[in-house]
């Protein structure tokens, strides 16, 4: 599916509002990671946080299970000649870092498609260095998506809501304690409409 969607979600990406989300986003764990980090994008769509970081001095690498977008996320790292680098990767499989090698990690709208969300949890929780900070992000139930200005996100968003089992929605509950389960303390945990987001640190 995310294949198909990946110019989609490059384009999207570009719209005014997602930029500043990005921003925000890369601001975020930017707040409590030194450059260079490293720092693991996991799930990076088209490789828009993965380049923010990039953008800031940051050593980052970004892991996508859809090969189309990993090429979109490379594209666009070549043509803003912003050194990132991206792999295909299914992150519901063990991770490619060693242990105790990362500084940071991003994890944003990935964790609500994998199959065992805890075992995610714990290989980041592996790869983080003492200190080292997670920053994930997991869609909450609401409505605002359901009207959105584009029928294909509106549909989208009506397929994740309608149909069981297609996503998890977690909330200001229950995603910090699936992290806190997995030996991370939380730092900090917000929600607001249609996400819910944690900075934990191994």
């Amino acid at each position: 599916m995310y294949d198909c969607e990946s110019a989609a979600w490059g384009r999207r990406r570009d719209e005014p509002e997602h930029r500043e989300l990005v921003e925000r986003t890369a601001d975020e764990l930017a707040n409590v990671v030194a450059p260079p980090g490293p720092v693991a994008d996991l799930g990076c769509g088209p490789g828009a946080h993965a380049l923010a970081l990039a953008r800031r001095g940051y050593d980052v690498v970004g892991v996508d299970g859809s090969p189309g977008m990993v090429e979109v996320a490379r594209r666009r790292a070549a043509r803003d000649e912003v050194d990132a680098t991206f792999d295909v990767l299914d992150v519901s499989a063990p991770l490619r870092f060693a242990d105790a090698s990362l500084g940071g990690v991003l994890a944003i709208l990935v964790l609500q498609h994998l199959p065992c969300p805890a075992a995610f949890i714990a290989e980041i929780r592996r790869c983080l260095r003492p200190g080292g900070h997670l920053l994930i992000t997991a869609p909450a139930r609401n409505r605002t998506s359901l009207t959105s200005q584009n029928l294909y996100w509106r549909l989208r968003a009506a397929c994740y809501h309608l149909v069981p089992g297609v996503v998890r929605f977690y909330d200001t509950n229950s995603l910090p304690r699936l992290v806190e389960d997995q030996g991370l303390t939380v730092v900090e945990c917000s929600g607001e409409p249609g996400r819910v987001s944690v900075l934990a640190r191994a």
